[in-house]
């Protein structure tokens, strides 16, 4: 969409070098697209902060049969086995389901940890049923 939309302005500029005149649409259409493309990461964000705001604080328990999530509005359980692997970063647990299409994924902060210690049992659970991706 971004070449397109370089593609119109490319043309607009050389309408404009050889006829002296810009054709509004090519300069209008790719600007805009621009724009859209440019705040739409912004939007998509402030959409999901305002759903995670409605959900309210989120509690979630892993033990021995997986991991389950609870906020005001549901609880969402999954076990081991509809998990395959996860990821770590320096601030977060991702968890990935077994689905090809990847329609699950479950991040777990480490800032919502007790403490290292409790970072450290995760991690140990974690490996002890999941494979690190």
């Amino acid at each position: 969409m971004i070449l397109i939309a370089m593609m119109l302005l490319t043309v607009a500029a050389a309408s404009w070098l050889v006829n002296g005149t810009i054709d509004v649409p090519f300069f209008v259409t790719p600007t805009v697209m621009l724009l859209v493309l440019l705040s739409a990461p912004r939007m998509q964000a402030r959409q999901l902060y305002r759903l995670a705001d409605a959900a309210g604080e989120c509690r979630t328990v892993v033990d021995a049969s997986g991991i389950t999530v609870t906020n005001q509005q549901q609880t969402s359980m999954q076990s081991w086995q509809a998990l395959a692997n996860y990821a770590e970063t320096p601030r977060v647990f991702v968890l990935f389901s077994n689905d090809k299409n990847a329609s699950c994924l479950t991040i777990l902060p480490k800032r919502g940890a007790p403490g290292a210690d409790a970072v450290d049992r995760l991690r140990a659970v974690f490996d002890q049923h999941l494979t690190r991706a």
